[in-house]
């Protein structure tokens, strides 16, 4: 469908949607042992979705189906349409829609607006959004025939972007429990290899595009800056792995962590982690990943990634246990001074019971 948008009209927000302030409640002070319900942050990745938390006595959830907004941070505007019911974590904004027209498809297609305007009327520390949200934020739509918000036309446009929805025949809920008191820390430098990025620019990548992904600090598009060609990047001796890995931000969105399933080359501003090679499958990654990114928060104003700092701070893990329920131990200690082993098989049957766990390639 052709996005002809000479003949669309301006809209402000307030005229479509009731918008409110969200709970703004502090994630480090939250329940994550009994995990119900999502916690929605500023963040731009993951449908703004933080971590999933325990539900709070006398305090209802937001409902599926309604828009975050992202009111300040690095990530302003980050908007999405929330699938499950969340509570919100500090400077987001919640929005319901005022007409019955509105369906998911149209809130996402106004979400994709929201973004772009944001990313150009908008900044953090300075024009943020919580002053203008509610007042004279506006975005461009089409219209009918009548100049009110042609909704058919928002539809159609969302519904014609996907071919055939991602299915799974995983159900929510079936994962198994987490038991996080039974975990152990393990210190990250016992788990990866850590390759520093070199300096590549995107003048390189236009001039010697390719299919091999590279990565810098950034998070948006999961950390990809584009396409280079590998030879090319050999010829440089830049920093790459042809394997699965994961990619870690050292500046900019410090302690971004991302999974490149087919391998990537990274510039100055990240570098790669590595798990051995027995162990190196997609699931063991995503798990990690996830594990890693909670430690973000180290990260912020300004502090970057060190290979010391990084290497030497933990993670909590599930551990093996023996067929009796004793802890099993590793007489080499190759992963902590302990001889605790990380259980790499809880792990990969956690990822692969999840929602869409059954669709991964690896």
């Amino acid at each position: 469908m052709n996005l002809n948008t000479d003949k669309w009209k301006s809209f402000y927000l307030k005229d479509i949607y009731d918008i409110q302030m969200g709970n703004g409640f502090d994630k480090n002070k939250m329940d994550e042992d009994n995990p119900e319900v999502n916690l929605v942050s500023r963040q731009s990745y993951n449908n703004g979705v933080d971590v999933k938390v325990a539900l709070i006595a006398g305090v209802k959830p937001f409902d599926a189906g309604l828009v975050t907004v992202a009111l300040g941070g690095s990530y302003l505007g980050s908007c999405f349409v929330q699938e499950e019911p969340f509570y919100t974590a500090q400077n987001v904004a919640v929005m319901k829609p005022k007409y019955k027209e509105m369906s998911i498809a149209v809130n996402n297609f106004i979400s994709g607006l929201v973004r772009y305007e944001s990313s150009v009327k908008y900044y953090a520390f300075g024009r943020e959004l919580n002053t203008h949200i509610r007042t004279d934020f506006d975005v461009k739509l089409p219209v009918d025939s009548n100049n009110n918000p042609d909704w058919q036309f928002m539809e159609d446009y969302i519904k014609s972007l996907h071919h055939k929805p991602l299915t799974t025949k995983n159900k929510a809920g079936q994962a198994p429990n987490l038991n996080l008191k039974a975990w152990k820390p393990f210190y990250i430098g016992r788990l990866f290899t850590m390759l520093n990025g070199k300096g590549i620019t995107q003048e390189e990548i236009a001039d010697n595009a390719g299919d091999f992904i590279a990565v810098q600090s950034g998070e948006d598009n999961n950390g990809v800056m584009g396409k280079i060609d590998l030879n090319y990047c050999k010829k440089m001796k830049y920093t790459y792995s042809e394997k699965p890995c994961l990619t870690v931000a050292r500046s900019g969105s410090a302690g971004f962590v991302s999974y490149q399933n087919y391998g990537c080359v990274v510039g100055d501003s990240a570098k790669i982690l590595l798990l051995p090679d027995e162990v190196a499958t997609t699931e063991h990654y995503l798990f990690l990943q996830t594990m890693l990114t909670a430690n973000r928060f180290k990260y912020t104003y300004g502090r970057k990634v060190t290979e010391d700092k990084y290497l030497n701070d933990v993670i909590d893990l599930p551990i093996q246990h023996n067929a009796n329920g004793s802890v099993f131990t590793d007489s080499s200690c190759k992963y902590s001074d302990e001889g605790f082993v990380p259980d790499w098989e809880f792990m990969e049957n956690y990822i692969k019971s999840l929602p869409y766990g059954d669709r991964l390639e690896g």
